[in-house]
């Protein structure tokens, strides 16, 4: 009797189990979000079902004897299906909620480093805009003092040439000082030199010369008496020659005065000075024959 009944309770136990299993499970319509799979774990970790039992083994065949029927299994009630059912959805709220708390977490933490990095990146940009206009006012100093320098050198420079120059000039004006005194004091020589000689026998001699040279080229007119005394005005050029001829007082008649002209005009070119600084242009000449 025994083994019948466990034979039944078998039995009644297998078609509770396939009913169970061949009932459609009804489906729930859940709004779910993609979160971290280790957040999730950790978030699931105490729903976790139980590991299933191991199978009951087999049950000893009935015998003949055995007329004793084990009461069925009891199959779990509308209550319970509910409890699991709530059970089910508040694991899953407790899995949103730790799922929300960390993308909280992760979006604050991100927040905090974006603020932390704008802080550094702003700290580091003032640094930079700080050693940059350091750097521009020490380059600007530097400039400046580069030309500060050089126009000191230049103002030394232009002050060294004016210098130079003005020294030039003075000694350029004492030397020219010094010239001009010596050609006045040349010419002055000079001067002297010629109305000494003028004056003295040099020039005497010259006249002299000139006036032999016309009375020997003079050609004696039938009507010229004895006592003649004229006065020749010759201009001559550099080299003696004769340019022009004027007769002054004379005693003597046209034809004379003629000839007279025309002997000056033969004695052309007239000796040079013995000097050349007593070359005169216009002369005056006493023509007085004495033969």
């Amino acid at each position: 009797m025994v083994l019948h009944g466990s034979l039944i309770a078998v039995l009644v136990y297998g078609w509770w189990h396939f009913h169970q299993q061949s009932r459609p499970i009804p489906t729930l319509a859940i709004d779910a979000t993609v979160v971290d799979g280790k957040a999730l774990n950790r978030a699931q970790a105490p729903a976790k079902a139980a590991p299933p039992a191991p199978a009951p083994p087999p049950a000893p065949q009935p015998t003949p004897d055995d007329q004793t029927v084990a009461p069925a299994p009891k199959a779990p009630s509308d209550a319970q299906r509910e409890a699991e059912k709530e059970k089910l959805i508040a694991q899953q709220r407790e899995a949103e909620q730790a799922r929300a708390d960390a993308e909280r977490k992760a979006q604050e933490q991100a927040q905090r480093n974006a603020r932390e990095a704008e802080r550094k990146a702003q700290q580091e940009a003032e640094r930079k805009a700080q050693d940059l206009a350091e750097r521009k006012a020490r380059e600007a100093e530097e400039a400046k003092e580069r030309a500060r320098q050089a126009e000191q050198v230049r103002l030394a420079e232009a002050k060294r040439r004016s210098e130079e120059q003005r020294k030039e000039q003075e000694t350029q004006q004492a030397k020219e000082t010094a010239e001009v005194q010596e050609d006045l004091q040349r010419g002055l020589a000079e001067e002297q030199r010629v109305m000494a000689e003028r004056n003295g026998s040099v020039m005497a001699n010259w006249t002299q010369q000139i006036t032999a040279r016309i009375q020997h080229a003079w050609i004696r007119p039938p009507t010229a008496r004895e006592g003649l005394d004229c006065t020749l005005y010759v201009t001559q050029v550099p080299g003696g020659q004769i340019v022009n001829v004027k007769l002054g007082e004379c005693n003597g008649d046209d034809a004379v005065r003629q000839s007279i002209q025309d002997a000056a005009y033969r004695a052309s070119p007239l000796p040079p000075p013995p000097d050349p600084a007593l070359f005169e242009r216009n002369l005056v000449v006493e023509f007085k024959p004495t033969d």
